[in-house]
């Protein structure tokens, strides 16, 4: 290839994400405490629609004011500076707040803008200086030295303003009001109680691997999670099975819910009193905001088109995935290099939408090769990747799969591997119900509404 053939494509269109643009203005104008967060990100000049940059500016002008940032008081602000028409007024404001899923986000969309910006420097950079050395005119020595004060240029916008640092007094309220929420508030919280000593929450953002050998209790665990926290809390559920079709899954719901033996539902074998617990139950299914999706081929751009079409009418805050070496990668890959795009994507998609993911993995057979039968954390199948990208590891044991004379027939171990915001390396020891498809505590405490 020659160098003329190299030489870009002036007339292509700049780096830049619109997507990333607005919902970064909705998550400011929902939420004033991501104004500050947004502001150590975002440099003059990066947005890339002329409306954006007069719209955050009149933001920063009220904020700045003491007035409370809304759609309201900009739309004022943009109307007093002549700018309200043109920027599409009051109807685009809100159509603003309507682009992300949300305003805990605003900080990750705004790092989008701040990159897209960054290219399109690059690539205005990278055309002058081809145009340097293409021209040739003057002296070598000024001429690279040009290049250089221009690369520079470029460098310096990734400082600690524009790399989406921030300073220490910023996050003094995001610590204060986080001390204020209780365990009741939080959005997603682990289905017993047991566990809850351990784990008492999961935060938006995170990634909590469940992790077991097949025919253990991972999608057990994975319904549980769903109908402990959509079912019993109202939290907004997204299920992907990749293993089960919906009606299985709904199954083993109903029988955990109703307190049915599952292997009647399969069968169609219900008795009178099976049907009266099935319809004493129909009002909490109801109610529920629990999605499934049992596309088996689903892929990670797949998963993400759904869950924005999802959180444009609805408040999601769980994504469970059932499960990780069954979801589609690029072909081209080697499979250990595929799980882990793969993995990373999944913490990138729970930060994005802001949700907590619960992601059921398969182990390797490194543990019926070792003396102790117990798992490890790296047993976890292509397991580098996940075990960095996780906030929480669980790996699930059962000894009465091992050894049918187990004087713990019906145990199963909670092993609490990693937890990255507490203590790693507990152990939970839980009641498992296998015939109505669910786990309970030891004390017997059943969360049943």
């Amino acid at each position: 290839m020659t160098l003329a053939e190299e030489a870009p494509d002036t007339r292509r269109t700049p780096p830049h994400d619109i997507d990333a643009e607005q919902a970064t203005l909705g998550g400011m104008l929902l939420s004033p405490r991501t104004i500050r967060q947004v502001s150590g990100i975002i440099r003059p000049g990066d947005w890339y629609r002329p409306a954006h940059q007069v719209i955050y500016d009149a933001i920063l002008t009220v904020d700045a004011s003491g007035e409370p940032v809304d759609a309201i008081s900009v739309n004022d602000e943009l109307v007093r500076a002549g700018e309200g028409t043109r920027v599409g007024g009051a109807p685009y404001l809100h159509t603003l707040t309507e682009a992300i899923p949300t305003a805990a986000n605003a900080g990750y969309y705004a790092k989008i803008v701040s990159d897209r910006a960054v290219l399109r420097r690059l690539v205005e950079v990278g055309t002058t200086i081809a145009s340097l050395g293409w021209n040739g005119e003057g002296d070598l020595d000024d001429l690279v030295s040009r290049a250089q004060q221009l690369t520079t240029e470029v460098e310096t916008l990734q400082d600690v303003e524009g790399a989406g640092l921030v300073k220490l007094d910023q996050v003094y309220q995001e610590v204060v009001d986080d001390q204020d929420a209780t365990d009741e508030e939080a959005a997603v919280i682990p289905p017993y109680a047991d566990l809850r000593e351990v784990l008492p929450d999961a935060k938006p953002g995170q990634v909590v691997i469940i992790g077991a050998r097949p025919a253990v209790g991972k999608s057990v665990l994975a319904a549980d999670w769903a109908r402990f926290n959509a079912l019993h809390r109202g939290v907004g559920t997204a299920f992907f099975s990749l293993e089960m079709t919906r009606l299985e899954l709904g199954q083993r719901v109903m029988a955990a819910e109703a307190n049915v033996l599952l292997e009647r539902l399969r069968s169609k074998t219900l008795e009178e009193a099976d049907w009266q617990r099935v319809m004493a139950v129909k009002g909490v299914w109801d109610r529920a905001p629990l999605w499934m999706s049992d596309d088996f081929n689903i892929s990670l751009p797949h998963m993400r088109s759904r869950l924005r079409k999802l959180t444009r009418t609805q408040k999601i805050d769980l994504v469970v995935v059932d499960y990780l070496q069954l979801m589609e990668g690029a072909a081209s890959e080697n499979r250990q290099q595929e799980i882990s795009k793969i993995s990373r994507g999944l913490k990138k998609l729970a930060k994005e939408f802001g949700v907590v993911v619960v992601v059921l993995s398969q182990l390797n057979r490194g543990s019926t090769q070792r003396s102790d039968k117990r798992p490890q954390i790296s047993d976890l199948r292509e397991s580098g990747s996940i075990e960095q990208d996780a906030d929480v590891v669980i790996l699930l044991d059962r000894e009465d799969t091992r050894d049918k004379e187990s004087p713990r027939a019906g145990e199963i171990d909670l092993l609490v591997e990693k937890n990255r915001n507490g203590a790693g390396g507990r152990e939970v020891v839980c009641a498992f119900q296998g015939h109505y498809s669910r786990v309970v505590d030891m004390a017997g405490t059943e969360w049943k509404g």
